[in-house]
């Protein structure tokens, strides 16, 4: 028979074990696969540039506009109406001027009034500029001061970027209803989202601002008067719905005027809903979203934003919102990532193996003698 001493040890060993078990679902992999749920950024924002009023002194914005933030963590704002790009190097009180000069519409020898902003790999800058209704994409190759047309468009362009690769660039034709292909020479390839007027039909469009591209080519555009965001995969003539499309509101499956846009490499999107002052998280394949920053109403307090229209990620996770109606730059942090979840709860059973293991190697020697 067994003994008392010899059934606690089975006992206590099945505990371990089942308590080993019951820590091993929280795998950081697993954890990465819902972002929006497991990451948590700060609800008060820092501001990383502008905040002290409008106006055109290094130390204020005139309209915050396109943002980028590069590897060093420094902001660069396309300030909209004082017609610059101005880089603020992170935690500097003020900015210093990274572009002006060159109209790409015309010869005013302004900027014009850049909006949407990136740079490639190589660190070369893409500015889009309009001036009324004509618009182009003007280039500043690192180290250099004259600034270059890349794109003529002749509309303005509220969305930019670049696929996986940088072999081709994406431009939301804003008032043409339409995103745009084009090669890294800036030559025209096709029409790849709307492109057959305004309207609600899924083969059209509504004053399109964000673009985002995927790995294989899918474009996806936060189709603002449509109150949506829209995925167009290759060589389609209509897109499918992926988030929204439910009318006005500030429901967490609505929007009020989708803006700029991200995606991950997860598949999630990363929404600037203006009028709604928030930013959204959208899960792949999911019907509501998650509102990261803002969601607090319109205003100028830290946890509050003001028809905020791009966003951006440092290499760290933060979140950056280009906050219009602020003047300003806000930076949110990182305040619970996936990964600092995971080992919080996978350390316990770690030392719960370990003493077991101890205890059962004193209990061994017992019961053999």
């Amino acid at each position: 028979m067994m003994t008392k001493s010899r059934a606690l040890f089975f006992f206590f060993l099945l505990h371990i074990l089942a308590r080993a078990s019951s820590y091993r679902t929280y795998d950081r992999d697993s954890l990465r696969a819902a972002p929006c749920t497991e990451t948590i950024w700060e609800s008060n924002g820092k501001t990383a540039a502008g905040g002290n009023g409008p106006g055109s002194a290094l130390n204020q914005l005139n309209s915050s506009y396109g943002i980028f933030v590069d590897s060093n963590r420094a902001v660069f704002v396309t300030d909209y109406l004082n017609r610059r790009v101005v880089k603020w190097d992170q935690g500097a009180l003020s900015g210093t001027i990274y572009a002006e000069g060159l109209c790409g519409a015309s010869d005013l020898g302004d900027l014009c009034y850049p909006s949407a902003i990136t740079f490639n790999k190589a660190g070369t800058l893409f500015v889009a500029v309009e001036n009324g209704s004509s618009g182009s994409v003007m280039s500043l190759k690192k180290g250099d001061t004259l600034i270059k047309t890349f794109i003529t468009a002749n509309t303005s362009i509220y969305g930019i970027a670049w696929d996986e690769n940088e072999e081709y660039l994406y431009l939301g034709h804003h008032r043409e209803h339409r995103v745009d292909k084009y090669t890294k020479n800036g030559e025209f390839v096709k029409v790849v989202a709307g492109g057959n007027g305004l309207g609600p039909a899924l083969n059209q469009l509504d004053y399109p601002r964000g673009v985002a591209v995927d790995e294989y080519g899918s474009v996806y555009v936060a189709d603002s008067g449509n109150q949506r965001v829209v995925k167009w995969m290759v060589n389609t003539t209509a897109a499918v719905l992926v988030a929204g499309g439910n009318g006005v509101g500030n429901r967490t499956d609505q929007f009020n005027v989708p803006g700029g846009m991200i995606r991950d490499k997860n598949g999630t999107l990363y929404v600037v809903d203006e009028r709604n002052h928030r930013i959204l998280c959208i899960l792949e394949n999911a019907k509501n979203s998650v509102i990261i920053a803002g969601g607090h109403g319109q205003g100028s307090a830290s946890n509050q934003l003001s028809n905020p229209i791009y966003l951006a990620f440092d290499n760290e996770g933060s979140l950056y919102v280009s906050d219009w109606e602020n003047f300003r730059v806000q930076k949110f942090a990182v305040a619970v990532t996936p990964s600092s979840a995971s080992r919080y709860m996978y350390n316990p059973s770690t030392w719960t193996l370990i003493f077991g293991i101890l205890w059962l190697l004193v209990s061994s020697t017992n019961f053999s003698k």
